[in-house]
């Protein structure tokens, strides 16, 4: 009971407002596109106007869905918004596709409706208190008293207006959904793109851990096994000559030492590959720092966040730098590199730029390295942006979602 109430006074909400907005919006709307293709003869200049027209009208069907969505209770999904153009002719041409595209004119529809709609709410709340001042004056003429009729012809006019509200209500928001709202077919586009992009995550994450375990196979077997085998024959050696040549034998300990030394540094910087202890122990802070110390271009370091993100965010953001700071020594033949950590609205993002020659390519056809700090930076719901042109400057971005 309680929810057919609410759900009544939210459509006589609505129907009130229609008529109004349905006026502004379509005048507005109207007036926009008919001017606009007006004065495209006039040296282009409608272009302009036609290019606020598809920009207004994407902000009033915004408006509109929101306010379904806070009266009705309804989940309205948005249309897909294409890619923005990259050069003027492909603006212009996006302009025109924008203006005969079907979301535009499903929104000039909807401001239609809403006008239609709430003309007949407000003509039928005016039909109703005519009714009933007729029966307070006694024009209907009836052999019922004059309060007998009054309260009939209320009772009658008030179920009347209450079931007129609730059809109407129900028109107007089914009609939302069907125009403002993707169509099925373009909803289900969206998720099965959503579905290739979660499988490409898993398979990226996937082809990330099997290249890190490569990575770790390859750095053992070609780094630290030698020396421990080294470090064995060497002991051998040392234990043979120990009761002939107690001086060699010391001079082979001292070796076999050495290499032990050494092969425990490189055990170090293969665990820190897999998770560095100071990422743990210190932050993001201490852990970038560590790795711009060792990078070949002088680096400076920004961590600026509220607090620490969560051990997952850290680790991505650690790699996708470290990765990130490996190509600037390798390929940018940079004089000087930033890296910046700051908070976004939902995510953690990382700017690591430098002045170097540019020319890198992040995706399949990119290096290994980027691919995959592609792969790692996808499989946690990140993006990576990069822009590096020809000549310069390099500014990779790198953004994870996470929630302070």
């Amino acid at each position: 009971m309680r929810s057919r109430l609410l759900f009544l006074w939210a459509a006589a909400a609505d129907l009130a407002l229609d008529a109004l907005l349905g006026v502004v919006w379509f005048t507005v709307m109207w007036t926009l596109l008919s001017t606009g293709i007006g004065l495209i003869p006039l040296f282009g200049l409608g272009i302009g106007l036609l290019w606020v027209t598809v920009v207004v009208a994407r902000g009033l069907r915004f408006v509109e869905r929101r306010r379904a969505e806070a009266l009705y209770g309804v989940v309205i999904v948005p249309p897909a918004v294409r890619p923005a153009p990259t050069t003027f002719g492909a603006w212009i041409g996006r302009v025109f596709v924008d203006v005969f595209s079907a979301d535009f004119w499903k929104g000039m529809l909807h401001h239609l409706a809403t006008l239609v709609l709430g003309t007949a709410f407000w003509a039928a709340i005016t039909f109703a208190v005519d009714l009933v001042g007729a029966a307070v004056l006694g024009r209907l003429g009836s052999v019922l008293s004059l309060p007998i009729l009054v309260v009939l012809v209320g009772a009658i006019a008030l179920a009347v207006l209450i079931a007129l509200t609730v059809g109407l209500g129900l028109l107007d928001r089914q009609l939302a959904v069907v125009l403002l709202g993707a169509s099925e077919r373009a909803r289900r586009a969206q998720l099965e793109q959503r579905v290739d992009r979660l499988q490409d995550a898993r398979q990226g994450a996937v082809d990330s851990a099997d290249q890190e375990r490569r990575r770790i196979e390859r750095d053992l077997h070609d780094g630290v096994q030698p020396r421990l085998v080294s470090v064995a024959m060497t002991l051998g050696m040392a234990r043979a000559r120990f009761d002939s040549d107690p001086e060699g034998a010391r001079a082979l300990l001292d070796e076999a030492h050495q290499e032990t030394k050494e092969s425990i540094t490189d055990l170090r910087h293969i665990a820190r590959g897999i998770h560095p202890a100071v990422l743990a122990d210190r932050g993001l802070d201490a852990a970038l720092s560590a790795v711009a110390s060792h990078c070949a271009v002088p680096t400076s370091v920004r961590v600026d966040l509220p607090e620490r993100p969560s051990p997952e965010v850290e680790a991505v953001l650690y790699f996708a730098v470290s990765e990130a700071l490996t190509n600037v020594s390798k390929h940018s033949r940079a004089t000087r590199c930033s890296v910046d950590v700051t908070r976004g609205p939902s995510s953690v993002r990382a700017v690591v730029s430098d002045d170097g020659v540019g020319g890198a390519e992040a995706g399949r056809g990119g290096g290994v390295g980027l691919t995959g700090l592609l792969d790692r930076v996808r499989a946690a719901g990140g993006a990576v942006t990069l822009d590096s042109p020809a000549g310069g400057p390099t500014v990779l971005t790198v953004e994870v979602p996470c929630a302070f």
